[in-house]
């Protein structure tokens, strides 16, 4: 993700996020239900060690710049979707293991 303007965090939790995708698909999800990433509660079990406030402001982000879609209500995350553009995005690096996601989120740290 050299090639695309976003901060660290954001790429971080975009690989995080494609691969949960692929984990969804490779169990046997459908692509379309795989793409669902769910409530800001459900992003936020997928980093942990960050703050709330700091996950939210990170996936609005993401939304700004199109690799994400974000509903919102109560002024919060209340469902979020994987957009294609993530999806190609990573398929054309050649990234669409989870091995290999993996490996790319540690190369950010």
């Amino acid at each position: 993700m050299d090639d695309i303007q976003l901060t660290k965090d954001s790429k971080q939790l975009l690989a995080i996020i494609y691969k949960e995708y692929l984990s969804k698909i490779n169990n046997g999800v459908s692509k379309n239900s795989a793409k669902r990433i769910g409530y800001i509660s459900d992003i936020c079990e997928l980093v942990p060690d960050w703050l709330p406030d700091d996950v939210l402001e990170t996936m609005n982000e993401l939304s700004r710049s199109e690799y994400v879609f974000n509903k919102y209500g109560n002024n919060t995350i209340i469902d979020s979707y994987l957009l294609d553009k993530t999806i190609i995005y990573f398929e054309n690096k050649n990234i669409n293991t989870i091995k290999t996601i993996a490996d790319w989120i540690l190369k950010l740290k």
